[in-house]
């Protein structure tokens, strides 16, 4: 399901390039890092944005709503679209892209427990198919070049 509510199924965005990233809207550092680099490349793309759909899958049902989603992604670039389930769902999604997620201790006390997640963005063709695994932290230049020859 979408920021918005509406279904959303493998062929929802077919016919795009997509950058998949998964995280969480309580994540502190990678996951805005990332949303802010998505943002910047949809921005250099220009006029080209458009044959490019952005997409973060949240790893937490249990806190990400779809307004929360909402609410999150409205900071970062307008194209973004953010998505939700149920528990099975996301975790259908995040074994299709091989991401491994949970909850873990903070501190070897274990008073506290933060989400871990992988933190690869995710450069998908047109039909869906993995174009580039692309690690954190990368450029916008960079992820822009992986993807001008699909363009």
């Amino acid at each position: 399901m979408d920021h918005n509510g509406n279904l959303v199924t493998e062929s929802t965005y077919s016919n795009k390039l997509r950058l998949v990233f998964f995280g969480f809207t309580r994540c502190p550092i990678i996951c805005p890092t990332t949303m802010s680099q998505i943002s910047k490349v949809m921005s250099l793309l220009g006029e080209r944005s458009h044959q490019v759909q952005p997409i973060f899958i949240s790893i937490d049902p249990d806190y990400d709503t779809t307004e929360t989603i909402a609410d999150y992604i409205s900071v970062f670039h307008p194209s973004i679209v953010g998505l939700t389930g149920t528990v099975d769902q996301i975790e259908r999604a995040a074994n299709n892209y091989n991401v491994t997620y949970g909850q873990g201790p903070v501190n070897s006390l274990g008073d506290a427990e933060e989400i871990y997640h992988t933190s690869y963005l995710y450069l998908m063709d047109r039909n869906g198919d993995l174009i580039d695994l692309i690690g954190y932290g990368a450029k916008p230049k960079v992820i822009l070049e992986k993807m001008k020859e699909y363009l």
